[in-house]
């Protein structure tokens, strides 16, 4: 319940004197929805606001290690304020932290989670939002209410109305309050008592890490919640120790449940296929090697070729094997009589193979079973993340879910938008170019670099090969590489270009070097183009 509106009311008052007076020393980010505030008042905290739609939070921490690359500052207006005050909107998933230099809101709103920070003549947010939404935005933060207590609703206010009235007249009350009212009123007589009730248990209660070992799942809440029945728990003395040792074991085990599922449903599915393996594979031997038998099929056709007939079913002969006895053998009426004698030897010789083979794959997968079983012993008894990590690799698993989560490239350049179409980036430094011209590139991007001095590989990034890059927007990509080189003073700078496909990085060159298989040159002037926009919001 971490998302709802009370929980948010309690985190904050527990959490105001903590930062109350504090300095804004930097404001910064190195992952994609996350913003970090960084505090100092003799000694260093963070505070961490997740813009993530799907996990949303505003979470306090005593340390925290900012990258020495790859990260980016925002509202650098801020730095050197005071916090004066942490408030909650009176009616919104809205945290307002009032500072000496202007207002920090954060807003919970489903994919429009964002941060924000309004002075008198200023707004800026964290994530990218239109200018129009950004001034609408200020006046509705203006009008909001802003609270510093519990939010503790009235009886009068709630009396003789159903829960769907409650809801719709307080939308911000959330999921979670009102599934708890559910289960402890019995009538509609008794909604309003059941709120209060519910309120002051989150207003006072101790909170609590509740886990459902059997789901694996966890969740945070406070005690003598109904909700959280028949989960074991865990008690904490106050909302921000307990918020953050949820969130560290949230994700562990979050991971560790979807490792479980991975290896349980490959091992349910190896165990099953070698089973019925090794039940195909000992009929086979039981039948045992018939080779014999059909050699003397195959010779008996042979010596008596003269008596078969085309289209014959079956042929009596005398067996001269067996004191003459007559002996019945069964043919092919589809092949002529050499092709029956032929077939017969085939089935002989493959019977043997067949045989030989099955012996032999019958003791590599019995070996295989039982390396399974032994696994599925080690997985039953899986204790931590390290020992599901051991067996997937021990199986050979390849972890899916990892490489949803590699990082996006282009996170790593600078980032310049021309004319809100074209998507130009630029490298950092030599390892950076690197990475932009080799990893990143794509083969029919254009490729920029000033030419015989040291500077930024450039790439603007060609959505559709059927549609031309207009000259202009050539030259613009051009001026934005000489702009980031060592010619950036110089009144004009001759800039190399081509497709990345021509584009060649030998082994043994230095970071940075590469070669030309051709090029063009554009002379430009140095400079970032009046229509060209820079796009930090995106490089989080």
């Amino acid at each position: 319940m971490y998302k709802s509106y009370y929980f948010l009311n309690r985190y904050i008052l527990e959490l105001k004197s903590k930062i109350v007076n504090k300095i804004i020393t930097s404001v910064f980010s190195q992952e994609k929805d996350k913003l970090i505030i960084q505090l100092n008042n003799g000694e260093v905290d963070y505070l961490e606001l997740s813009v993530n739609p799907s996990v949303p939070y505003f979470n306090f921490r005593h340390k925290f290690s900012r990258a020495r690359k790859n990260t980016l500052d925002f509202f650098i207006q801020l730095t050197g304020a005071v916090v004066k005050d942490l408030l909650i909107a009176s009616d919104d998933r809205i945290i307002l932290i009032s500072t000496s230099k202007g207002e920090i809101y954060f807003t919970i709103r489903g994919q429009f989670t964002n941060v924000y920070f309004v002075s008198e003549k200023h707004i800026e947010s964290f994530k990218k939002v239109s200018l129009e939404n950004l001034e609408s935005l200020r006046t509705e933060f203006a009008d909001k209410y802003y609270l510093n207590h519990f939010n503790l609703l009235a009886v009068d206010d709630l009396q003789g109305k159903t829960l769907e009235q409650i809801k719709k007249e307080f939308p911000f009350i959330g999921r979670d309050i009102t599934n708890e009212v559910k289960l402890l009123t019995e009538n509609d007589n008794y909604i309003a008592k059941s709120f209060i009730n519910v309120l002051e248990i989150i207003q006072s209660a101790k909170p609590a890490i509740f886990r459902d070992e059997s789901a694996g799942t966890i969740q945070i809440g406070f005690d003598n919640m109904k909700i959280f029945s028949g989960m074991k728990k865990e008690y904490f003395d106050n909302i921000i120790t307990a918020f953050n040792y949820f969130l560290s074991n949230k994700y562990s085990l979050s991971e560790e449940l979807s490792k479980q599922k991975i290896i349980k449903y490959f091992l349910d599915k190896e165990l099953k296929k070698v089973t019925n393996k090794l039940n195909s594979l000992q009929t086979v031997i039981e039948k045992g090697l018939n080779e014999e038998e059909l050699n003397k099929f195959a010779n008996l056709l042979l010596i008596n070729l003269d008596k078969l007939k085309p289209g014959d079913k079956e042929v009596d002969l005398q067996d001269i094997y067996n004191n003459n006895k007559s002996i019945s053998i069964k043919l092919n009426p589809k092949l002529s009589p050499d092709q029956n004698v032929k077939w017969y030897f085939d089935k002989a010789r493959d019977n043997r193979i067949n045989y030989e083979k099955s012996i032999r794959l019958k003791t590599e997968t019995q070996k295989y079973f039982e390396k399974l079983k032994q696994i599925n012993v080690k997985f039953n008894n899986a204790k931590s993340l390290n020992d599901l990590d051991f067996i997937m690799d021990e199986l050979k698993i390849k972890d899916e879910n990892n490489d949803k989560h590699k990082v996006d490239l282009s996170s790593k350049f600078k980032h310049y938008l021309i004319e809100n179409k074209y998507h130009i980036y630029v490298g950092k430094d030599s390892t950076n170019n690197d990475l932009l011209t080799t990893k990143f590139a794509k083969q029919n991007d254009f490729w920029f670099h000033a030419r015989s001095v040291s500077g930024s590989h450039v790439i603007i990034r060609v959505q559709n090969t059927k549609e031309a890059i207009p000259k202009n927007i050539l030259k613009q990509a051009a001026s934005l590489a000489a702009y980031h080189s060592k010619a950036k003073t110089a009144g004009l700078v001759p800039v190399s270009y081509t497709l990345k496909k021509y584009v060649i990085k030998r082994k043994g060159m230095p970071a940075g070097q590469v070669s030309l298989m051709k090029e063009d040159i554009l002379l430009v002037k140095p400079e970032i183009p009046k229509n060209c926009e820079y796009l930090q919001n995106d490089l989080i």
